[in-house]
């Protein structure tokens, strides 16, 4: 199974029984990663996928979805919305902006996205939510955003940090019995702000750090240049192979497109830039 994107499927698999974690600071965008490799194994490979939101509402995913799949700048579909719900006249949107408007809802119709946004959930619901759409749906793909919202037993009394050694290690064992990638992203600590390097690294986790190291097959760190200085933010996103349980350790660049709700492969966003 891939990503979508030729630098990383070139690098990596989203290989069954595995447990990925794609982790950055807040607002660097594993969430808008997430929901892009939703739309690769959905919409090109034909793939049932599960997605938990458990931060965002389903009406903002599907927003996000239409946008990154019809690439229409976000502006311009909130003035679509806007018209359909009747609260302002038709606005001044190109004949070639509503047609991408509508391909993108359309597109999403029919495709094999199942989108959880009940909140909170805890491990034993994700679990049995995902076993039951494995059988009904013969989802192929589990994708949780993000793992630190995910409740547990408060019954058994553990720490928050035993809480989530326990959650990544159900999660690894759902993985191998379903026999398909469990990928969840998660939140970094705020060390990097506090050193010269700001790249993240296996320490910034937050908690847990022994539970992702041991039950994690794939670390992804997603990392902004000039995010943390007041000049405005790279349009190069860097994607950090920390784990690669089959493969090498290594960094991928990716275009970041937000107003897309979209990353592109560095080539074809170079050549777009230029042209």
């Amino acid at each position: 199974m891939k990503t979508g994107f030729k630098d990383i499927d070139s690098n990596i698999k989203l290989n069954n029984g595995e447990l990925i974690v794609i982790a950055s600071r807040p607002s660097i965008g594993k969430t808008t990663l997430a929901l892009n490799i939703l739309s690769h194994i959905a919409l090109k490979e034909k793939k049932g996928v599960l997605f938990f939101s458990l931060e965002d509402s389903e009406e903002n995913i599907t927003k996000k979805l239409i946008i990154s799949n019809s690439m229409i700048e976000k502006e311009k579909f909130d003035l679509y919305n806007q018209y359909k719900e009747e609260k302002i006249k038709k606005p001044e949107i190109s004949e070639d902006d509503w047609d991408r408007i509508t391909y993108g809802i359309e597109l999403l119709k029919d495709a094999p996205m199942y989108l959880s946004t009940e909140a909170p959930l805890s491990i034993d619901d994700i679990c049995k939510k995902s076993k039951k759409m494995k059988q009904e749906k013969n989802i192929e793909a589990i994708i949780i955003d993000y793992i630190q919202l995910i409740k547990f037993d408060k019954k058994k009394l553990l720490s928050r940090d035993n809480e989530m050694t326990e959650i990544l290690r159900r999660l690894k064992v759902l993985a191998k019995e379903l026999d398909i990638p469990v990928i969840v992203t998660s939140q970094l600590s705020r060390a990097p702000k506090e050193r010269d390097s700001k790249k993240p690294m296996i320490a910034d986790f937050s908690t847990s750090k022994c539970g992702i190291t041991r039950y994690s097959d794939k670390i992804l760190f997603l990392y902004r240049d000039l995010d943390y200085t007041e000049n405005r933010k790279s349009d190069i996103v860097e994607l950090i192979v920390a784990k690669n349980n089959d493969g090498n350790t290594n960094t991928i660049k990716l275009g970041c497109l937000p107003e897309y709700c979209k990353f592109g492969n560095t080539i074809v966003f170079l050549e777009e830039e230029n042209g």
